[in-house]
């Protein structure tokens, strides 16, 4: 009698702070990693419990690269059974400077790479169906938008709306997904985007990321540790009943 396969979580932008968290948080629970970014993201496997953590490449711009890299996620004995898109970038502006050349880089990877990679996982699923969870990082600027950030936010409200119709076509299946919206998270890419707040409002840094801290009644920023686990469980089978929901990981709004 063989036994269960090996459980693989794959994790598309695993360089970045939030992939590096959702790394951890998915091997404590048990899974081997399959860690994918466009550049070498081995080091979020340093330091991982448990074994068989793989780093490899991937360009979510570019359809056929994540279909390849779904196909390597699981080796002999292993399944695939979840994956967590972190993958983003950042750019912010008024509406009426609006960068095209920047609009259209973080749309191919914010929203578009997410469509990439759900018709990949769609396609996979409908092949072998088995109980699978995805979860795509959007953001509280998905929830509600502010001023300089209306590409950001869009992308992110346009996923949000992905992850509730993908939720519903791969639910035959066996497959999950659900959006996670964080709040400012403690990042570095966070605080490049204060660097270019606060240069655009003529302030300083230090004033824009004690602005976004005090964004919630927590007052301070999110650990991207909180983010991690929250992904892990709901790719795990202990949110089995959970989908095409939005999970935020952030305060309160502050009263007032």
């Amino acid at each position: 009698m063989t036994g269960q396969p090996k459980s693989v979580v794959a994790v598309v932008g695993a360089a970045g702070a939030l992939g590096r968290a959702v790394c951890d948080a998915v091997a404590r629970r048990g899974h081997s990693v399959w860690a994918v970014d466009t550049v070498d993201p081995s080091a979020a496997l340093a330091d991982l419990p448990g074994s068989g953590h793989r780093a490899g490449l991937v360009d979510v711009t570019d359809q056929g690269s994540v279909e390849e890299m779904l196909r390597d996620a699981a080796g002999p004995g292993e399944r695939l059974d979840g994956l967590v898109y972190t993958a983003g970038v950042n750019y912010t502006g008024p509406v009426a400077t609006t960068d095209w050349s920047q609009y259209d880089r973080l749309m191919e990877v914010n929203l578009r790479g997410a469509f990439r990679t759900g018709q990949a996982v769609a396609r996979a699923l409908a092949d072998d169906p088995h109980p699978f969870g995805a979860v795509f990082l959007s953001s509280t600027a998905g929830l509600r938008g502010e001023a300089g950030g209306s590409v950001y936010c869009a992308s992110k409200f346009g996923l949000i709306g992905f992850v509730q119709s993908f939720a519903a076509e791969i639910a035959a299946y066996g497959g999950r997904a659900n959006a996670v919206c964080p709040g400012n998270v403690d990042s570095p890419m966070l605080r490049r985007l204060a660097a270019q707040v606060a240069e655009r409002e003529h302030t300083s840094e230090a004033e824009v990321l004690a602005r976004f801290a005090d964004a919630s009644a927590f007052r301070r920023l999110i650990d991207p540790a909180e983010v991690g686990r929250t992904c892990a469980w709901l790719v795990s089978t202990e949110s089995s009943g959970i989908s095409g929901q939005t999970l935020v990981v952030d305060g309160p709004p502050p009263a007032g």
